[in-house]
């Protein structure tokens, strides 16, 4: 029986040279590695100004990003590119898998000034345009073919209000095709429950290996409920030190005896590699990758 379990990243990688250079120096260490699913990289700058540079209603200025209008729809975007160049250096040994920083943390990690049109950070208009903003930027991806989608929103394991975000990410994941993941480091005590019941998303990607306590945050019976399967952080996106073969197979192990191997969609590191050497990034996902081909026959 094939493996159903993928392996992937969760997106920003160390970053080496500039440009489409950096791109492919992250994209070839993920195929080296023999990653399922891999991402660009996330290599030209931060999660929020990635974003932020080219969606109407934003602008970013010495690295920091700000609300400065009201966010519209952007007309075209350079992440489709990036996704190419990734794509065309795969030449069909992986998938690509576009990633997205989610509404409430593109909100939370841009400064809101008074000539924008909202009144505070918990508008709810606020979350429902930059949601309509990224459908419209996950169109776009689409139309180049990619059929993979990830949503990142660090903010959920941070306190941000899960009511803010729940439906501006059900526009999201509504509104496009394809497998769509949500992403969220950390704990997820307290949110997990709202976070499964989330309409439109396929995958949930949580950090198990720094968050161990997420065993106990996280429910078989809500999971199958509510149609969701999960990917599994295995490895630190932190601590330089290379995790052995033994020490990752025991995570998956917990996670498919917790869980059962039939909802389990992926492995992963917990969050991205960016602040790791690039050496110990390589290795992580180098034994991330042996780690599970490894247990083959004993999550058939």
């Amino acid at each position: 029986m094939a493996m159903k379990i993928r392996t992937t990243v969760i997106g920003s990688y160390p970053v080496v040279g500039d440009g489409f250079d950096a791109i492919r120096a992250a994209v070839q260490d993920q195929l080296d590695a023999g990653i399922d699913l891999i991402s660009d990289g996330q290599t030209r700058k931060d999660m929020v100004a990635y974003f932020a540079d080219h969606i109407p209603g934003f602008e970013v200025n010495d690295g920091r990003s700000y609300i400065v209008g009201k966010i519209m729809p952007p007309e075209e975007t350079p992440l489709p590119a990036d996704l190419a160049f990734a794509r065309r250096l795969s030449d069909g040994r992986a998938d690509v898998k576009a990633i997205i920083t989610g509404p409430v943390t593109m909100a939370f990690f841009s400064e809101l000034k008074p000539s924008a049109p909202y009144k505070s950070y918990r508008d709810q208009a606020l979350y429902q345009d930059i949601s309509n903003a990224l459908v419209a930027e996950c169109q776009l991806i689409q139309k180049e073919g990619f059929m993979n989608f990830q949503i990142d929103e660090p903010s959920f394991s941070i306190g941000a209000p899960m009511d803010l975000g729940r439906k501006a990410l059900e526009n999201i994941f509504n509104g496009i095709r394809g497998t769509k993941a949500l992403h969220v480091c950390g704990s997820l005590r307290g949110v997990f429950q709202s976070m499964v019941q989330i309409d439109g998303m396929d995958v949930i990607s949580i950090a198990f290996k720094d968050s161990l306590s997420n065993f106990d945050n996280v429910e078989r019976k809500a999971l199958e409920d509510y149609g969701k399967k999960l990917g599994i952080g295995c490895v630190s996106s932190t601590d330089g030190n290379v995790e052995s073969k033994e020490a990752i197979s025991s995570i998956i192990r917990k996670a498919a005896g917790a869980y059962g191997v039939e909802n389990i969609s992926s492995i992963h590191p917990d969050c991205g590699l960016r602040s790791l050497e690039r050496e110990a990034a390589k290795g992580k996902l180098r034994n991330m990758v042996m780690a599970l081909r490894g247990m083959a026959k004993e999550l058939e």
